[in-house]
């Protein structure tokens, strides 16, 4: 018999070792665990009973996974359902990952083009490619073009909807529920228990197999529409509002309150699938909300509707805490220490760093041409809070309203939606802008600005808020083809050069307007190309910059001085 030759069997048993140590689970696990991540939809803070006892929903199975798990009361999100998903799923802030509002439909390359960029790899990527089995159900809202796609991003498997929003009462013909790539014609029912059942099927048939399972299951709970006058019907099933009702909820709150009750309950049928399949031990559980409650205030961002966010001011599409802080929690039964609140100053990139860090893969640097900012919470949770989690700063933006927190204090202002994501006008309006500056620590209302009291921490709050601006690196690379083959990536361009420190100041936004380079920029200069643009908006900010009011804005003008 002849030997077989040595250097291939060395290779093989040099690959075999690097790809086992890539993959190996965190210390202490005995394999790599199953995750069910689940989110639910404009769940404000104060809608979770252990949170804030004052509201009127009974959550039993969420109230306790958070007993018997870790509970991050003061967990921090960016306030729209798109960029929160995308910071999740990339670890990155909504400013970086290219998703600075919801996905549009302008085509991909384009200037106006919103989307995950197509250098980043996803939380689903990283997890497909070490071999999870991977599902994602209900609400997508990461994109809805070619490349774009939860079968494009990692998914074997994908039953719900991409938009935004859906009705939750599916008729046959008449919705836009999607089976893979395809439209499910076919599928009746009510949101919320189709989605369970297609994760419960997943879940079954995943588990029967030896590769673990990443199960995304997203919610349309608790998001519009919703009944809140006679004249609708509710949304949620009658007896799930007639349970709130009989309990004295008001009219108002009640459809509201039995969408996430009902959700509730379904989630609990997930909770003891677990233990029937034997896999509880080695299933961590995810429960998040994406943004923060709506309002009944007129014009509230996402509808009016009876959303509770606690003590908080403002909600959905504010970067006050009501729009940031929401629920979260983690489960993992056997592993992480029961009954654990932590008040460590947590965020949505940390889901990112901490799914990745539980399987075993590790934790990027970078993500594209722009930093991972989150950090994994599994060290932090599996000493019970005692491995603490540094002080750092948190960046949200949305449309112009930015907050910055780092230990008690908040940074907050409202530059105008126009900018976004113009870096180098956001800048610019930064500069002239007079911020608020708060401390959570007394005034989680955010009533009291403490601006002119701490002149020297709000100095340097606000220039960490403008170098984070100037050094975002916010090219979208664009594939040579059209568009991406399914199970491919797209190439990449070639890197650009790293922008220098100045890349973005007031002074590259004054060259960039200023056409003519006569040295001053008029008002048409300043507003481009009108189309798309909020004019009325753009011409209140030039008459703020054009102190002499002669029409045209010099370099002084628009740096203040």
């Amino acid at each position: 018999m002849k030997r077989p030759p040595i250097v291939p069997i060395v290779i093989l048993l040099i690959a075999s070792i690097t790809l086992s140590h890539a993959a190996k689970p965190h210390e202490g696990q005995a394999e790599r665990p199953n995750i069910l991540f689940i989110v639910s939809d404009d769940h404000g803070w104060g809608d979770l009973p252990s949170n804030w006892d004052k509201t009127e929903v009974q959550l039993p199975t969420l109230d306790a996974l958070a007993t018997k798990g870790v509970r991050f009361p003061n967990y921090h999100t960016v306030p729209l359902c798109g960029p929160a998903r995308a910071c999740m799923f990339t670890g990155q802030y909504s400013t970086e990952n290219g998703m600075w509002r919801g996905p549009g439909s302008q085509p991909f390359g384009s200037p106006d083009y919103r989307g995950i960029k197509r250098d980043v790899t996803m939380l689903s990527e990283h997890l497909a490619e070490t071999g999870y089995n991977t599902g994602a159900f209900g609400k997508w809202h990461m994109g809805a073009l070619e490349g774009e796609v939860p079968n494009d991003r990692g998914f074997d498997e994908f039953r719900g909807f991409l938009s935004g929003a859906h009705t939750y009462w599916i008729k046959p013909g008449r919705s836009k529920i999607m089976h893979n790539r395809e439209p499910d014609g076919a599928s009746e029912g009510h949101a919320t228990e189709l989605f369970t059942g297609w994760a419960e099927t997943f879940i079954r048939e995943s588990s029967a197999e030896e590769e673990p399972f990443f199960c995304y299951l997203a919610y349309n709970a608790v998001h519009g529409p919703l009944r809140i006058d006679e004249s609708q019907p509710a949304s949620a099933p009658e007896a799930w509002v007639n349970k709130a009702l009989d309990r004295g909820v008001s009219f108002l709150r009640s459809d509201y309150v039995a969408i996430l009750e009902h959700m509730d309950h379904h989630i609990g049928r997930l909770v003891d699938l677990l233990d029937e399949l034997g896999v509880a031990e080695n299933t961590l559980v995810v429960f998040v909300s994406d943004n923060g409650g709506c309002t009944m205030e007129e014009a509230a961002a996402g509808g009016r509707f009876p959303g509770n966010n606690g003590p908080f001011q403002g909600g959905k599409a504010t970067t006050y805490q009501g729009g940031l802080n929401v629920p979260f929690l983690m489960n993992w039964k056997g592993r992480l220490p029961q009954g654990t609140v932590s008040d460590a100053q947590t965020m949505h990139c940390d889901i990112f760093a901490t799914l990745l860090d539980a399987a075993g893969i590790p934790v990027p640097e970078m993500n594209g041409k722009n930093p991972v900012r989150g950090m994994s919470l599994m060290p932090h949770m599996l000493s019970a809070g005692k491995d603490t989690i540094p002080e750092r700063s948190m960046i949200f933006e949305l449309w112009g309203n930015i907050g910055l927190r780092k230990g008690d204090y908040k940074l907050w202002a409202d530059v105008g939606r126009e900018h976004s994501p113009d870096w180098a006008a956001e800048i610019a309006a930064l500069e002239h802008t007079d911020l608020a500056l708060f401390d959570l620590s007394k005034d989680v209302a955010e009533k009291t600005d403490l601006r002119k009291e701490l002149p020297e921490v709000y100095a340097s709050l606000k220039a960490e808020l403008i170098d984070h601006f100037a050094n975002i690196n916010a090219e979208y690379p664009v594939p040579e083809t059209s568009g991406p083959s399914p199970k491919e990536k797209p190439a990449a361009t070639p890197k650009a050069p790293t922008p220098s420190s100045d890349a973005r100041t007031p002074e590259k936004f004054f060259k960039a307007r200023d056409r003519n380079d006569d040295g001053v920029v008029t008002l048409e200069e300043f507003i481009g190309n009108p189309k798309d643009r909020n004019v009325p908006a753009l011409t209140k900010r030039f008459k703020q910059f054009d102190a002499n009011g002669d029409g045209k804005l010099s370099i002084g003008e628009l740096k203040g001085l």
